[in-house]
C-alpha cells in the first residue's frame, strides 16, 4: 500500500483550519457536505480550490490510515504505482455524477467510501 507524506495532512488540517481556504467564489465557509467538495474541485481554472481538493483528499486518507486497526485488513489500498492525484480526482468526480445519494453527506465520509469502493483491498 502506497503511504503518502504526513506533510501533506498537516497542510489539509491548515487548510480546513484556516476560513479563507474556503473563500472560493459563492462556496459556504461552514458546508461540509460532499456537494460542497464537489462544485471547489471540478473547477480545472481553480488551482487554489484544485489544491484544497488534493489536501483534503491527502488528509482524509491519512486520517484514515492512522485510525485503521492494525489488527483488521484495510479496506483501502492504493496499488503502488497507482493513479495520479490528478486521475484520482477525475474518478471521484465521475463517481460521484453516478452516486449523488451521497451529496448531502460529510465529504471526508463520501472520501472513504469512494477510495474503498474504487481501491478496495484484495
Amino acid at each position: 500500500m502506497k503511504k503518502l507524506p504526513i506533510s501533506l495532512f498537516l497542510i489539509a488540517v491548515t487548510l480546513c483550519m484556516n476560513e479563507s481556504a474556503f473563500a472560493q467564489k459563492d462556496f459556504p465557509v461552514n458546508d461540509a457536505s460532499t456537494a460542497a467538495l464537489v462544485s471547489l474541485c471540478k473547477n480545472p481554472d481553480d488551482q487554489a480550490g484544485r489544491n484544497f481538493c488534493f489536501g483534503f483528499g491527502e488528509g482524509v486518507y491519512q486520517s484514515y490510515l492512522a485510525r485503521q486497526n492494525p489488527n483488521k485488513k484495510p479496506a483501502i489500498c492504493f496499488p503502488e504505482q497507482g493513479d495520479t492525484r490528478e486521475e484520482i480526482l477525475q474518478r471521484f468526480l465521475v463517481w460521484n455524477k453516478a452516486n449523488p445519494q451521497f451529496n448531502q453527506e460529510r465529504a471526508a465520509k463520501t472520501l472513504v467510501r469512494f477510495f474503498a469502493t474504487s481501491y478496495p483491498c484484495k
